[in-house]
């Protein structure tokens, strides 16, 4: 008998009840290690980081540790934590050999009996080596005067002061005219019986060579003159990377590019002359800007200003300005012309019409000035010239008119780091002004004024600033009452002694500032930075003004303190201070006084 064939349901060649079976199994074969996952991926874990006794380095290993900062992404298993913690046992050996610790050693354990798990880290930093000896190699060359590149025979070896010392180096060879130096190789040799660290550096000084033709591209309207009389190095002078640097920073100051690149050439040309490229794209050279601030003892003041900053293709400057304020109405315009008879000196003409109303005078006056200005150094400016004024001035209800020439002479030094926000350095600034009467026989007098402020770094992380500012000036050949109310000096304010009104801080009469013919103002600040955007500063500020025939001190000094707020914007420094007077005058003084404007207060 013949069997017909067996025929299959939709489930194929099993039963539904096998199909199901297998589906079951299936499941349970991926989604059990799926749920073991899941429960891996919900454990967490402590860092602790042990032997250790300084807290400085043991932050620093803190921020280094792949363990602490991936603290909040824990593992999927086990093994993947095993593998962070021998990550960073490594970075920890090779931080700490790069700061001179070439005996120290890591070992770890990860406490798997609590949860969260711990990793503990025992750190056995061993002794500091320190730097033994440093000797530099030049090849094929003998040289009598070595660089220093600041590496101290005795101090703690430190990798990162290393590599600065060798770009020091190189510097300091391609300044001299060897555009290609380089360092080929280094040897460090490490004495674990005496704990120090002998270093060698092999330099390559490479071919001594001139400037060889520079090459300007990129320029639409501003004449090629400009850029050739701005750069600091001449065709044919010996090379100095200095003056590459140097040109950069002249040609950014001219206010007229928007991207700047100074290219040496990476290969002698046929005359054995290392040819420059400079690269430029000119921005847009007319500009409309405003601003406003606010003080409590001057109010709301509103600046608006209008500038050419290449008005006939040679870099000259032509701006407006007009400012509105509680006690200020002014309109004024400036003519700039650079390379003025020679390529570091310029021609400024300005002129100032002016409505000022404090509270201890009216004037209305109009001032211009013709003055020569020439960069000594690349910090250190002159400037001369010869001016009038016309002013018509009232205090204590008693008005007079003067018409004085003038002859402007002034000095600038800058040798700090930055213009708008310094950290380090100082800056020097001194004015003489002689005031002359040959039309109604108004005395003569000396007006003279100078400022030093200078600028301590004392720490770079958190960016820890400590400013100071000394002020003094004197008024010679003339009594106090003698000069116009609008030359004599005032003390107080926002630019002044911070908690008093605006030129509140002097000689008194019936309630009226009246100014003095000596001034002495002194500030004190410390800046904290406590991220990018944001900063703190406490400051201390003290001064007076004097009016009496000699400089007489015995009056002493009005002082006030307060805390300030400050943004750093792309354009500087955003400023909100409070100042408290500490010698508050009854009926004289509020309690405060708030000051917002851009860029620090000195």
């Amino acid at each position: 008998m013949v069997h017909p064939p067996k025929t299959y349901g939709i489930c194929g060649g099993f039963s539904c009840r096998c199909r199901v079976r297998l589906i079951l199994l299936a499941f349970l074969l991926v989604w059990l290690p799926l749920g073991a996952y899941g429960e891996e991926t919900s454990m967490s874990y402590q860092v602790r980081i042990e032997g250790i006794s300084s807290a400085d380095l043991l932050q620093k290993i803190t921020n280094i540790s792949n363990c602490v900062a991936l603290r909040d992404r824990p593992p999927a298993s086990l093994d993947l934590l095993r593998k962070r913690v021998d990550y960073d046992i490594t970075v920890f050996s090779q931080w700490l050999r790069g700061r001179g610790y070439f005996g120290s050693h890591t070992e770890a354990t990860i406490d798997e009996t609590v949860k969260p798990l711990i990793v503990i880290f025992k750190v056995d930093t061993g002794p500091l080596f320190l730097l033994k000896s440093v000797d530099i190699q030049i090849a094929d060359r003998i040289e009598k005067a070595m660089p220093d590149i600041g590496l101290a025979l005795g101090t703690p070896f430190d990798a990162e002061a290393l590599v600065r010392s060798q770009n020091q180096l190189v510097r300091e060879f391609t300044k001299k005219g060897f555009p290609f130096a380089k360092v080929a190789d280094r040897r460090i040799v490490v004495d674990h019986a005496d704990h120090s660290v002998a270093v060698t550096l092999f330099l390559t000084s490479g071919p001594s060579a001139q400037f060889g033709p520079t090459r300007i591209s990129g320029l639409v309207s501003v004449e090629e003159r400009v850029v050739r009389d701005t750069l600091p190095w001449h065709e044919g002078e010996i090379f100095d990377s200095a003056l590459i640097e140097a040109g950069q920073k002249k040609l950014a100051s001219l206010g007229l590019f928007s991207l700047i690149r100074v290219l040496p050439a990476q290969e002698l040309d046929e005359n054995g002359c290392v040819p420059v490229s400079v690269i430029l794209t000119e921005r847009k050279h007319r500009s409309l800007a405003a601003g406003i601030s606010y003080k409590t003892d001057e109010g709301l003041g509103v600046r608006a200003s209008w500038e050419n900053r290449n008005l006939f293709g040679g870099a000259e400057q032509l701006g407006f300005s007009a400012t509105l304020a509680n006690y200020l109405l002014s309109a004024e315009g400036g003519y700039l012309e650079p390379f003025f008879v020679r390529k570091d000196q310029f021609l400024r003409l300005s002129a100032r019409l002016a409505d000022d109303k404090p509270d201890a005078y009216t004037s209305r006056n109009f001032k211009s000035t013709s003055v020569i200005g020439r960069k000594i150094t690349e910090g250190l400016q002159l400037d001369g010239g010869l001016g009038f004024k016309l002013s018509k001035v009232t205090q204590l209800e008693e008005t007079n008119r003067y018409s004085y020439l003038l002859s402007p002479l002034s000095m600038e030094y800058n040798g700090s780091n930055d213009l708008l926000d310094p950290s380090r350095g100082s800056r020097l600034g001194l004015k003489v002004e002689p005031f002359y009467d040959p039309f109604q026989g108004d005395p003569t007098f000396v007006k003279g004024f100078a400022r030093y402020r200078h600028y301590v770094e004392v720490l770079k992380e958190p960016a820890l600033v400590l400013a100071g500012a000394l002020g003094v000036g004197a008024i010679a050949g003339a009594e106090s009452a003698a000069i116009p109310a609008d030359e004599r000096f005032y003390a107080g304010g926002g630019g002044s002694i911070r908690g008093y009104a605006y030129q509140s801080v002097g000689p008194i009469k019936d309630g009226t500032p009246v100014g003095g013919n000596y001034i002495i103002e002194l500030s004190l600040e410390l800046r904290i930075k406590i991220s990018d955007r944001i900063g703190v500063v406490g400051f201390l500020d003290g001064g007076n003004a004097f009016a009496s025939p000699e400089p007489n001190f015995s009056q002493g000094l009005l002082w006030g303190t307060g805390v300030g707020l400050r943004y750093y914007s792309p354009i500087g420094p955003f400023r909100l201070d409070i100042g408290f007077p500490l010698d508050r005058r009854p009926g004289l003084d509020d309690r405060f006084q708030v000051y917002v404007s851009l860029g620090q207060a000195f």
